[in-house]
């Protein structure tokens, strides 16, 4: 079952996050990963959450999501997003059939 990672960033240094993001799409790939959406300027329609900047991912399982997080080709992109953005972010595992 594939998992869905959401993510809102708040980015602090956009030079940093530009090449963090080539770097982590690359490595998201070879993680059997897929990036479905980003938007800049996300539209709240409901509730008092004002996200900055979405990112919608699409790993093949929840495991997968773990591995690539904790892989240590990661570890030092992980650690340029930390430095550029402040995140917050959910994994979703019980979507929907197609």
């Amino acid at each position: 079952m594939s998992a869905l990672v959401l993510i809102d960033l708040d980015v602090r240094n956009e030079e940093d996050m530009a090449k963090y993001e080539e770097a982590a799409i690359a490595l998201l790939a070879k993680h059997g990963a897929r990036p479905l959406a980003r938007d800049l300027q996300p539209v709240n329609y409901e509730g008092e959450w004002h996200p900055n900047f979405v990112v919608v991912l699409e790993f093949p399982s929840k495991e997968a999501v773990k591995r690539f997080y904790d892989s240590p080709e990661y570890e030092p992109l992980k650690q340029m997003r930390f430095e550029a953005a402040k995140s917050n972010g959910i994994v979703v595992v019980e979507t929907l059939p197609v």
